[in-house]
């Protein structure tokens, strides 16, 4: 089995403290012992925005691959971002499993794991998974895996 979820903590914690640093920010603009410019608090009301729209849709995912039972590849994921955080997961059967990519997408800020499944009529695209939150050794981990499984 392999897992992200040392790098996934540590993305969320990352993200958790640039928006939690952010809205203190903000909220320190309107008090009164401090004149802040509208236009600085509305750059600070856009760079929150931002941040929380980059981390939910940047590919930021916990991610769990593994074969189960030696048929079946499982791949477990849910979005770090902690509002409407859904599990989901999908099993392909060993042989039927084509090949994979990792792309990177926004200039390589983002990365994203697209496996694909041999079956009658052709070959099916899996929905991509973020693989943002994940360092390089388990993206080289995951790679190295899915290749060995491929046929």
């Amino acid at each position: 089995m392999i897992s992200n979820k040392k790098q996934s903590s540590r993305a969320l914690l990352i993200f958790t403290g640039i928006w939690a640093g952010l809205l203190i920010a903000f909220g320190i603009s309107f008090m009164d012992f401090i004149k802040v410019p509208v236009w600085i608090q509305a750059v600070l009301a856009g760079l929150i925005a931002l941040a929380g729209l980059f981390f939910y849709l940047g590919g930021f995912y916990y991610i769990q691959v593994e074969v189960e039972g030696n048929k079946y590849l499982m791949v477990k994921h849910y979005n770090l971002f902690p509002i409407g955080r859904k599990f989901k997961a999908f099993k392909i059967p060993l042989g039927q499993i084509h090949h994979h990519e990792i792309k990177s997408r926004l200039a390589g800020l983002t990365l994203w794991l697209i496996i694909y499944q041999t079956m009658q009529g052709g070959i099916a695209k899996y929905p991509a998974v973020g693989l943002t939150a994940a360092g390089s050794k388990e993206r080289t981990e995951i790679d190295e895996y899915l290749s060995k499984l491929e046929k």
